[in-house]
């Protein structure tokens, strides 16, 4: 299969690396303006960082050795939208800038077949922003990759509105052969992974702004914490194996003692509690645990986390 990743920068590099690793002929297009020895310089800037980090994922033992050079001939640089017409997937990586991506889009038209499946890296413009600019904004869609495109296993794929079906399960299709875990959610302003990370981070700065902790402290503590606990559990398998009941009290605590609306309980919270449903304790939170699955799923985690925890000490040792 033939595609193209548009953009040689920061996010394009490595989804260029795992297309090639999943087989993939890569045509990685320079749209920008440049003279000769610059667009040269460039591209042997993308080899050399190309090459360095599919040789740290052979010494890791993420990929085999003989799978480095064999990825990198893959990989071919190009210039310009023509020479495209046999590509069946185009993947822009351009910067996120609404009027950049809406031109391209514009022009890549007349450039690639009317079947040709177009996404956008997008990490925040809605595709239905971007779409119409596309000849055909039914093959159109955003799959955001989260970088280092070729470690994090997640895309979030959201289709326009008037994405179809077909494009969407091809894409999903494509992303899960290249070892990705696709999730498909809708069309809103950060989409999953943007919208969770804007709120994380920015408390995290007011952590330091209001002297609470140090930013050492506060990725020592994010680290040994919540970043050790979400490897081995989702968000909503956290809250149920706490129980929803201590989100609504903790919730409930912060909103008065901040004084702070931004840690009001929720809605769906609200309900849950009124249902009783707080996790595996009372047979139902967010997931069933009836009859076994409340064992099940407390020692699946819990086994989860002590194979990180002994991960870890083996690392240090």
């Amino acid at each position: 299969m033939k595609v193209a990743v548009l953009g040689p920068g920061r996010i394009g590099r490595p989804i260029a690396i795992t297309f090639a690793l999943g087989g993939c002929h890569v045509r990685l297009v320079d749209l920008k303006a440049r003279a000769a020895d610059e667009t040269e310089r460039m591209f042997t800037d993308a080899r050399r960082e190309m090459r360095r980090d599919l040789g740290l994922m052979a010494e890791e033992g993420v990929i085999k050795p003989s799978e480095v050079e064999s990825a990198l001939e893959r990989i071919e640089p190009h210039v310009g939208l023509d020479g495209l017409d046999d590509c069946r997937f185009v993947q822009e990586a351009l910067p996120e800038s609404r009027e950049l991506k809406r031109e391209t889009f514009a022009r890549l038209g007349d450039h690639v077949p009317a079947e040709t499946i177009v996404a956008s890296t997008s990490s925040t413009i809605s595709p239905s922003h971007l779409a119409d600019a596309l000849p055909g904004p039914e093959r159109f869609l955003v799959a955001h990759w989260l970088n280092p495109a070729h470690v994090i296993p997640l895309v979030e794929v959201v289709p326009g509105p008037q994405t179809a079906e077909a494009v969407v399960a091809e894409t999903i299709a494509l992303l899960e052969r290249l070892g990705k875990v696709p999730v498909r959610c809708g069309d809103s302003p950060g989409f999953i992974g943007p919208r969770l990370q804007v709120l994380l981070m920015n408390e995290a700065v007011r952590l330091v702004e209001e002297g609470v902790a140090t930013p050492e402290d506060v990725d020592r503590a994010f680290k040994a914490g919540m970043g050790f606990r979400y490897a081995a559990m989702g968000i909503f398998e956290f809250i149920d194996w706490g129980g929803v009941d201590i989100l609504y009290r903790a919730s409930r605590f912060m909103t008065e003692a901040t004084g702070d609306d931004r840690f009001r309980t929720t809605a769906l919270v609200e309900e849950k509690i009124a249902k009783n449903e707080l996790g595996p304790k009372t047979g139902r939170g967010f997931f069933d645990y009836a009859g076994a699955r409340r064992d099940e799923f407390e020692t699946e985690k819990m086994r989860a986390l002590l194979r990180q925890l002994r991960q870890q000490r083996e690392g240090s040792a």
